[in-house]
């Protein structure tokens, strides 16, 4: 070895060995980094959770949390999500405040995120047809046009995602769902229903890791998400009932709220009605509401809560003309093809004892955008619910309004 080389050696030697102890002090200095940011601190100001809705003035679905509805199959659990989503979007519509009385978003929490909300819903089992009465339902309510996009409200429809291996289709439902909160960053997001995004709800691991995965998503981009899961077939009583499986036993250890919607039919009367309860809440107590479903809109099925808000002189106003232009129109003698505008002109003068053109024209204007008349096929009139086809691939849809029968799937 020459020395050079030698120098070479000595200048670059060995680091030191070090103890066990130094080592084990380096360990514990980790740890303690690591926890850091974990340890809650008393004198901090920790504040109070941004409740995004509110009912009768009491608070519920936090920023940042998750939350449940459930209930057994064609329980109205959709109409349910309709409300909320049109509470959340239809802030100052006096549409919502007549159909969902003291349901609505708190506005001190839209004040706090300094923007109208923003929801994304997201269907996993309907046909396309109804998930669309579910968007339109939700803009009828909010007063917006029924087929006009809105930059506030994003529609997933998820029922036909094919498999895309190594995933299963439920599983890239899953990702797609992940996919569209990043692009759209809504402030709520509705799962309908969480069954589809999982191969087996009686997997623990599976369970766990999507519910875990919700959680995290929501706290980290401080949003509400909301799931659907059904309850298991007919418990002994609603109040004990459980959501299915291992799925739904972790989503209900987890979330904010759980709110139950049952349905009922008076035997006299024939009215069906649904009662939306809340199961479990981290907060305060809500009251139970309850709704039945109308037809104010044809077909489309439009949820109204019973027992909320009085009425303003406006509100009575409308709805007063709304009944007089549904009795003028229903006492036509309506055909399967409809009528012209110059037939039910005549009919209104003489129903109504009237030649005012601008009262015609307000009867008209009231029944077209109440769905009372609408323009068929054919460009003629034609009453709500009448000779309007079923299409063969779904039959009857389960937005219309109770029937006496109870035929109807809700």
């Amino acid at each position: 070895m020459n020395e050079n080389e030698n120098l070479n050696i000595n200048s670059n030697p060995a680091p030191p060995l070090r103890t066990s102890e130094e080592l084990a002090a380096e360990e514990m200095q980790k740890k303690a980094e690591e926890l850091r940011q974990y340890w809650l601190d008393p004198e901090n100001d920790y504040p109070e959770p941004h409740f995004f809705y509110e009912y009768n003035g009491v608070g519920f679905s936090p920023l940042g949390g998750i939350q449940a509805i459930s209930g057994q199959k064609k329980n109205g659990k959709t109409f349910v999500l309709a409300q909320l989503m049109a509470a959340a979007l239809g802030t100052g519509s006096e549409r919502v405040r007549q159909y969902l009385g003291g349901l609505q978003a708190r506005q001190d929490t839209i004040d706090w995120l300094g923007h109208e909300p923003k929801v994304l819903y997201c269907d996993t089992e309907m046909e396309q047809l109804n998930t669309a009465k579910v968007l339109r339902r939700v803009h009828w309510l909010c007063e917006w046009d029924l087929k006009q996009r809105s930059d506030r409200f994003f529609v997933l429809w998820l029922r036909e995602v094919p498999k895309h291996e190594p995933t299963s289709a439920n599983r890239e439902r899953w990702r797609l769902i992940k996919n569209a909160i990043e692009q759209v960053s809504p402030d709520i997001v509705f799962i309908d229903g969480l069954r589809d995004l999982v191969d087996d709800f009686n997997d623990n691991t599976e369970s766990s890791g999507i519910v875990g995965e919700m959680m995290s998503l929501a706290s980290q981009r401080n949003i509400c998400i909301w799931s659907v899961l059904h309850m298991n077939p007919r418990p002994s009583s609603d109040d004990e009932s459980k959501m299915r499986g291992h799925l739904g036993t972790e989503l209900g250890n987890k979330v904010s709220d759980t709110f139950i919607s049952m349905k009922k039919k008076d035997a006299a009367s024939g009215q069906v009605t649904f009662t939306v309860k809340q199961h479990d809440a981290r907060g305060k107590d809500v009251d139970d509401w309850s709704f039945i479903v109308t037809d104010d809109v044809g077909g489309l099925g439009i949820p109204r809560i019973l027992g909320g808000q009085v009425m303003t002189d406006a509100e009575r106003t409308e709805r007063k003309d709304q009944i007089e232009a549904d009795t003028i129109f229903k006492s036509y003698n309506w055909t399967a093809y409809g009528a012209t505008y110059t037939d039910l002109e005549a009919h209104v003068k003489a129903t109504t004892h009237t030649t005012s053109n601008r009262r015609i024209k307000a009867i008209f204007d009231t029944a077209l955008a109440s769905g009372i008349i609408y323009k068929n096929d054919h460009k003629k009139y034609q009453y709500k619910g009448m000779s309007r086809p079923l299409p063969p691939e779904t039959g009857d849809l389960p937005f219309e309004a109770p029937r006496a029968d109870d035929k109807t799937p809700f």
